[in-house]
């Protein structure tokens, strides 16, 4: 569907008015797709962006994500509702939560979620267009709660009405949390200056009496116009603070994507004054091509845990154009090391592997595959996949110590992302390949990579140089369609 196609009239349309043959046709069109995913969360149809409400109740793990199901673009956001028993195997519950009412009219945007009791409460930015002269936005900061038998009921009031005297329009994505006698939430902002700015409320009633409280201490100040998805997670005695600052000064944080996903870690976290106790510099979370909007949860397990979109604001696909569009990367599990974090696969997803196969270079790789390897110290390295007009290459230079991904979408350009390891080698690697994602895992995961990789559907290659212990295993196709 071309852009004429979608006039604010469709993005804007209650999914209550919407002809059910709509679904049907795009269901029957994604099916011809040479693209889908094996293992990673995807919509059935339409687009899929933040994953949102990440949380353990009723004896299974919940992750909702925004979605818009009617096509391949961002229209009238919604929150799809997934289940899982392992977090790996995830099913949809059938029972999203929708924009239905005044409050939330131009879309249900991001939120968290927490136990209280024997429900769960849903916090979430409800994004509505006033209908003005000069359509201003005006996010409200709504609630539900939802019973064990996943069923949401909205509050009839938002919980919070209006931003900050000194805040924009632009004031979304609460995280909750509770701490003492107080539950928290966090809040991404802009104000009026156009800076990026993390804002703090807090209530001894999760459904009732949200107050401003702070903006929170970073120590830092490169933010850029507008904070989004601030979550806080706490483990190994550390604190990390993950956010994506658009238009941050690329000068003083060094990014290539349209948007970046941020952290900062910290030795603790002063709740009084919602300041990071000696910050340390912000770090990417990722620096493959693709990779946004991070949600944390402090699992009761112990584990912090973390799902973020493999995708991009303001950004094209070229799954668009077959009417869906985004994908949930593996759930990962997040420690922190000398300042940085770690992040690898859930041991859950071990799970996924199958028999090996037998290795050679140039070899036929099936389209859910992991792939890991060794280096030859004091050698240039590389790996390739390829089709016949696509191909995604990883090359490591010894004398810079530079790992660099090129990346060759089919019919398009290839473009490059590189990583410096500085002092370090590159050691080993991990490759979670299915189709037309990858999440590469460098020296046991203190770098990721992550991003899409459309080819031309056919057969794939794999070939090596200067690599030791290839090995490569099947991954399984357990089809996760939300």
């Amino acid at each position: 569907m071309d852009k004429k196609y979608w006039t604010m009239e469709r993005l804007d349309r209650l999914y209550k008015d919407w002809d059910p043959k709509v679904l049907t046709d795009l269901k029957a069109k994604i099916a011809k797709s040479n693209w889908r995913l094996g293992y990673h969360i995807q919509t059935e149809t339409g687009l899929l962006n933040d994953p949102n409400g990440f949380s353990y109740f009723n004896n299974q793990w919940h992750l909702f994500f925004q979605a818009f199901p009617y096509g391949g673009v961002h229209g009238l956001k919604s929150w799809t509702h997934m289940v899982s028993d392992d977090l790996v195997n995830w099913e949809n519950t059938n029972k999203p939560m929708v924009p239905d009412r005044y409050y939330d009219r131009h879309g249900c945007y991001s939120g968290s979620a927490i136990n209280v009791d024997d429900k769960l409460f849903l916090m979430y930015t409800g994004n509505v267009f006033e209908d003005d002269d000069e359509y201003r936005r005006h996010p409200y900061q709504d609630g539900a709660w939802m019973d064990k038998d996943n069923n949401i009921e909205k509050l009839s009031e938002p919980l919070i009405d209006n931003a900050p005297a000194a805040i924009t329009g632009h004031f979304r994505d609460p995280q909750i949390l509770k701490h003492g006698d107080y539950y928290y939430a966090i809040l991404g902002a802009q104000n009026i200056d156009n800076e990026g700015e993390i804002l703090t409320y807090r209530s001894k009633h999760v459904d009732k009496g949200w107050e401003f409280y702070k903006v929170m201490d970073l120590g830092h100040d490169n933010l850029g116009y507008m904070a989004e998805c601030p979550n806080l997670g706490f483990v190994d005695g550390k604190v990390v603070l993950i956010f994506c600052p658009q238009g941050a000064d690329d000068t003083k944080f060094s990014y290539d994507n349209v948007h970046p996903n941020a952290y900062i870690t910290a030795d603790d976290f002063d709740w009084e004054n919602m300041k990071l106790i000696n910050p340390s510099a912000m770090h990417q979370v990722d620096e493959g091509f693709d990779f946004y909007a991070t949600q944390l949860f402090n699992a009761p397990d112990g584990r912090l845990l973390e799902s973020a979109w493999i995708g991009l604001p303001d950004t094209k696909y070229l799954s668009d154009n077959e009417g869906w569009e985004g994908a949930l990367t593996m759930v990962r599990e997040l420690h922190i090391k000398d300042g940085r974090l770690i992040q690898t696969p859930v041991k859950e997803n071990d799970s996924l592997i199958g028999e090996k196969d037998n290795v050679e270079n140039g070899m036929q790789l099936d389209k859910q595959s992991l792939i890991k390897f060794d280096v030859e110290d004091g050698k240039d390295n590389e790996m390739l996949i390829n089709s016949d007009d696509s191909y995604l290459k990883l090359s490591f230079d010894k004398d810079s110590h530079k790992l660099n991904l090129t990346r060759k979408n089919i019919g398009e350009d290839a473009e490059s992302r590189n990583v410096l390891l500085g002092s370090s080698r590159l050691q080993d690697c991990a490759i979670y390949f299915d189709n037309t994602v990858f999440e590469i895992y460098i020296n046991d995961g203190q770098r990721t990579m992550t991003g899409t990789f459309f080819h031309d559907g056919k057969h794939l290659n794999l070939k090596f140089n200067n690599l030791d212990n290839v090995s490569v295993n099947k991954l399984s196709n357990i089809g996760i369609n939300a």
